[in-house]
């Protein structure tokens, strides 16, 4: 009894001070303002729309805007003769004449595929076609020597590994394939698109390009249309799904320009199957010969050099899976035109 009076006492005082610090916490806070009602909400939000601009002045202000901008990108008709011309990026209206005209823009479409095939200079290539791009785009013109100009530009970004400018170029084709529906390469460079974006990992890309393609046609009718597109998006399904096997097998129907968007993605998907294989099999082995079937490699020696590289243990024949402990990607070197000063970037 005498240690409950004890325990009871401890607890009043214990209370005691807890109500006394709060007390005097509620004193020092400062009084809070009183909650705003709904009428002077309404209040406010009456005098806020009170303070825009009429219906009439704001129509008046747009049509303005409107024919203002309309006459600012008014479509010119060029006059230079020049064949070749510097690429200089403009923020005002051009003058007809540094512009070339259209005969000229033909031209120098067929110099320009002659002079890179003779000599491959891509960082003067490269200048012209954003020259002669920008020259047909200020005109308007949209026709079949536009599709024919953003092609042959978009051919040559991917054989020197340009995807900056490939992707600038393949986009605008987009636009211009709607305006020129019976263009013959239509298909090619719509399975360009999605295997571009394959590689760079934009799903949302695939699958509308994929929903289009078969919304646009009947679904048995794709591969018989569109045989490049069904074959791209097969690739793109078994690189999301990691189906090594399958990708490999379909990237060698694939074109060369197509094989090279896919160069990069390649070779990180090879580097997972081989983990992939290395954590099936051990403490077994796996053949070599078979790994370089199934990877896509061209002979045994570029698959045993790659092998070097990713840190791998193996003999004459099999990969020793129990010793591959270290395995580490290969670092793929960016490619390089000494000679013309041009540096390729990536597409990661």
């Amino acid at each position: 009894e005498r240690w409950f009076r004890f325990v009871a006492a401890l607890i009043r005082n214990r209370l005691s001070k807890m109500l006394t610090v709060q007390a005097q916490t509620q004193r020092k806070r400062p009084a809070t303002e009183a909650p705003v009602s709904i009428a002077e909400h309404l209040k406010k939000f009456r005098a806020s729309v009170a303070s825009l601009p009429s219906s009439s002045t704001w129509r008046t202000k747009r049509g303005r805007s409107d024919s203002s901008s309309s006459a600012d990108t008014r479509k010119i008709v060029g006059t230079s003769t020049n064949l070749e011309k510097p690429y200089r990026r403009t923020s005002f209206a051009v003058e007809p004449s540094q512009v070339r005209s259209r005969p000229t823009c033909v031209r120098a479409f067929l110099h320009l595929k002659r002079k890179w095939v003779s000599a491959q200079d891509y960082k003067y290539v490269g200048e012209q076609f954003k020259s002669l791009r920008q020259d047909i785009r200020v005109q308007g013109i949209e026709d079949k020597l536009a599709v024919d100009i953003y092609e042959a530009n978009a051919r040559i970004c991917l054989e020197v590994g340009d995807f900056s400018e490939f992707n600038q170029c393949q986009s605008q084709l987009k636009d211009l394939y709607l305006l020129n529906p019976n263009s013959g390469n239509l298909g090619e460079f719509w399975c360009y698109r999605i295997l571009y974006g394959t590689a760079i990992r934009d799903i949302s890309t695939v699958l509308a390009e994929q929903v289009a393609a078969h919304m646009g046609t009947k679904k048995s009718n794709v591969k018989e249309m569109y045989p490049m597109v069904q074959l791209a998006i097969d690739i793109a399904y078994a690189a999301r799904s990691r189906n090594y096997v399958r990708f490999f097998s379909l990237m060698k129907c694939c074109t060369r320009h197509g094989s090279l968007i896919l160069s990069q993605l390649k070779w990180e998907l090879r580097f997972e199957a081989l983990k992939s294989i290395v954590k099936a099999f051990t403490p077994g082995k796996y053949p070599i010969a078979e790994m370089v079937r199934i990877l896509g490699f061209s002979s045994n020696l570029s698959g045993v050099r790659w092998l070097k590289q990713s840190g791998a243990e193996f003999d004459d024949t099999f990969i020793l899976c129990q010793k591959c402990t270290a395995l580490r990607p290969p670092r793929v070197r960016q490619r390089k035109d000494v000679d013309k000063g041009v540096t390729h970037g990536s597409l990661m």
